[in-house]
């Protein structure tokens, strides 16, 4: 019988080492780290198992899945799509201008990022109580 896939341990490792890069000045890593935690809480709570599928597509579903529960306030929504903007951003700067510069603009991206995250765990579990069980926690 093959069981539920438990995430807990990846989770609790890509959390523990985002804050680990925050608390010693790797901003940038911080930021991405979080970035891939929050992708996979949004493809875990829209169950999309495919890879293919980009950051801005599962946000599009999530707006969509809000407009079948005629749930107007979409400031979640919002916030993604400007993080995954902000996401771009510094992936653009990182090549065009190096880790060095890069790293010391993204420390304000970073801390917002780790307080989005654990603001967007208790928003998804909302809507589903498993968020906690399968690992993401909001500390």
């Amino acid at each position: 019988m093959v069981g539920k896939t438990d995430f807990s341990l990846i989770i609790k490792d890509n959390e523990g080492a985002a804050q680990v890069a925050f608390d010693r000045g790797d901003y940038l890593q911080a930021f991405l780290l979080i970035h891939t935690l929050l992708e996979a809480l949004l493809r875990l709570f829209l169950k999309d198992t495919d890879k293919e599928v980009k950051f801005s597509t599962l946000i599009k579903r999530y707006d969509i899945f809000l407009e079948k529960q005629h749930y107007t306030v979409k400031t979640l929504v919002n916030e993604l799509t400007q993080f995954n903007r902000r996401r771009n951003r510094i992936v653009h700067q990182l090549w065009k201008k190096g880790y060095s510069y890069t790293n010391r603009q993204s420390k304000g991206a970073a801390e917002a990022a780790l307080i989005m995250y654990g603001l967007s765990i208790e928003f998804f579990e909302t809507w589903d109580l498993e968020i906690e069980q399968i690992g993401f926690e909001h500390t």
